[in-house]
């Protein structure tokens, strides 16, 4: 753009002088102002998200985080596997220096149905006319329902109930009175018998004097279960399968001992008597006696313990008639843990012998 245009002569010399518009000069700066911005400006912007992006990764990845990261200036967008990690995503991207803001983005949380509760599970050692009750059940009244029915088929006296109640547990259609009551149809001369309910089947097992008896215990179980699912394993009069006589074992209550010691408890005795008495009834099987222990206390401490506590229940059964040569027994103090866990139920499931048929 310019001014106004002026002839002008001088000794016969013509020119033109054309004035600029006062604008131009300052057109001209900004334009240049501009374009060193840029040359300068986005070459830093770059920089300055790239170094972001790789901090703010480290940052998650020493928090356990794997997420993809991206970065507009100081305005970053991270990307997580889970919901979960949405708030300590957002937490640790904000403490990196330099950062402004930033979007966590995380898929949908997915809620899972609630599992199913456990059936109840209940198990009814039936020996010599003496009736040891396992396991646990929803409420009171059932359990009140199968120790009334032993009682009265065997005497209160010879009825140990061991049973536990647990809520959460869920109930059965099994008649419960009627489980109870198979125990009389077993009669006082079954040795080692099992009667099991787990999973809404009832599995029977042991040495019966008679085929009497055991069609008996079969009728007596199946009147018990709405679903007729009984699995009748009694054997008449000889010795049971190896698998029998572990099912029998594993249905005895858990071996106590005083606290922190290989000295057993009044109650833990009386089980090692009913695994004598099934030994005795199957003399042909050799068992190998483990000792767990939980996780409390130290490694070496444990492994001791669960050795002495091996050793005692082998030396109860020797002392009870059981040939030596049947029986061994070894610890893995706390090296074998049952369940995950510290807490007081986990200890318990996870302090315990176990008798070991050998094959």
């Amino acid at each position: 753009m310019t001014g106004t245009t002026r002839n002008t002569t001088t000794s016969g010399i013509r020119w033109e002088v054309r004035n600029r518009h006062p604008l131009i000069p300052i057109g001209a700066a900004v334009v240049g102002l501009a374009a060193l911005l840029i040359t300068f400006e986005v070459p830093h912007r770059h920089a300055v998200e790239d170094n972001l992006t790789d901090r703010t990764k480290v940052a998650l990845a020493g928090a356990g985080i794997d997420a993809d990261v991206r970065f507009v200036g100081r305005d970053g967008t991270v990307r997580v596997g889970s919901a979960e990690e949405k708030d300590k995503a957002r937490e640790v991207t904000l403490a990196v220096e330099g950062v402004r803001v930033v979007d966590v983005q995380a898929p949908p949380k997915v809620e899972k149905p609630p599992a199913p509760p456990a059936p109840l599970s209940v198990k009814l050692l039936v020996d010599g006319g003496k009736v040891t009750l396992t396991g646990t059940v929803p409420a009171e009244g059932d359990r009140g329902k199968i120790a009334d029915a032993a009682k009265q088929a065997l005497g209160a006296e010879n009825v140990q109930d061991d049973i536990t109640v647990d809520a959460a547990r869920a109930s059965d259609d099994t008649d419960l009175t009627a489980l109870g009551a198979v125990v009389g149809a077993l009669g006082k001369d079954t040795k080692a018998g099992v009667v099991d309910l787990t999973d809404h089947v009832i599995t029977l097992t042991g040495t019966v004097p008679t085929q009497e008896v055991k069609d008996k215990a079969e009728a007596a179980a199946k009147a018990a279960t709405k679903s007729g699912s009984v699995r009748n394993e009694l054997v008449v009069g000889q010795a049971a399968a190896p698998a029998q006589v572990q099912t029998q074992l594993v249905a005895l209550p858990t071996v106590e001992f005083e606290n922190d010691s290989a000295t057993l408890t009044a109650k833990g005795r009386a089980v090692v008597e009913n695994a004598a008495s099934i030994l005795k009834s199957n003399p042909n099987v050799k068992v190998s006696i483990e000792g767990h222990t939980d996780l409390t206390g130290t490694a070496a401490h444990n492994q001791t313990l669960s050795e002495a506590r091996a050793k005692t229940v082998l030396d109860t059964l020797v002392s009870l008639g059981i040939a030596p040569d049947r029986l061994t027994s070894k610890g893995f103090g706390e090296s074998r843990p049952k369940v995950p866990g510290t807490d007081d139920a986990a200890n318990a499931v996870n302090r315990r012998v176990e008798f070991i048929v050998q094959q």
